[in-house]
């Protein structure tokens, strides 16, 4: 049990954590300042909150595919916000706009990501045996994963800032096309998507059960066995990512590199 919490927990935290550290560290380059980052965290712990308390009436819906669907809604509309973080940072972005866009993206994912911790937990710690080594195992998990997110944080404000914008507006680009991925496959398992015969299988390189493996699907969605209908979407997701960048391109580079 304690070894499954670790593991979980810190899925969860760094799927958000990573959110967290790249658009800080963009908000920091393009010298727009981080304090919407307070509200955010403040807004999507009282969602967390208020969807995890309603997850039963939720589940119930849509046929008993309410809590999939609510999920893969939260997923979809960071990956929206995630497009047009993208679209603004090419430029350095209004401050007020970018900030507003950049804290309703965390806000979301904290609300999806925090929900799954507190349900996880108040479901386990109701169990004696259990309690101990899921407090322990979400402490170390959380703490691992906000370690990385400060360490990815770090390393991109590291960077010289023409470097840390691009870095930071690829890795917005695959963690929106990987909340797009993992929408898609919890609209599969409630059959609103059709699946399909996988297109090809590199779990022997890495398996999805293992640690890198649950790793990378929390962070960029990876999926070992993709469906066409997954693979069909990532792909035209990370298309209108590239077309938003290539779009706003002109003039870019204008207000950070000062």
């Amino acid at each position: 049990m304690l070894i499954n919490s670790v593991i979980l927990i810190l899925r969860e935290v760094l799927e958000a954590a990573m959110l967290i550290s790249v658009l800080l560290a963009m908000s920091s380059i393009l010298h727009h300042g981080v304090r919407w980052i307070w509200w955010s965290i403040a807004f999507g712990g009282v969602g967390a909150v208020l969807f995890a308390s309603t997850l039963d009436l939720i589940t119930d819906l849509l046929d008993g595919a309410g809590q999939e669907v609510a999920n893969a809604g939260l997923q979809g509309l960071v990956y929206c916000l995630a497009v047009v973080i993208v679209a603004l940072g090419v430029n350095g972005g209004g401050q007020r706009a970018m900030s507003v866009f950049m804290a309703s993206a965390v806000a979301c994912a904290l609300i999806r990501e925090g929900s799954e911790i507190l349900v996880y937990i108040g479901g386990y710690a109701a169990i004696a045996e259990y309690r101990n080594a899921v407090y322990a195992g979400g402490a170390i998990g959380a703490g691992i994963g906000i370690s990385l997110g400060i360490l990815l944080f770090s390393s991109l404000r590291a960077l010289n800032p023409t470097r840390g914008h691009n870095t930071c507006l690829i890795l917005v680009a695959l963690i929106g096309a990987g909340m797009v991925m993992q929408a898609t496959m919890l609209l599969e398992q409630v059959d609103w998507l059709p699946s399909g015969k996988a297109l090809w299988d590199s779990s022997v390189l890495i398996s999805e059960q293992s640690i890198p493996g649950e790793l990378l699907y929390a962070v960029f969605g990876y999926e070992s066995t993709p469906s066409p209908v997954q693979a069909t979407l990532y792909s035209l997701s990370l298309a209108v990512m590239i077309a938003a960048y290539f779009l706003a391109k002109p003039g870019r580079f204008t207000s950070y590199d000062k």
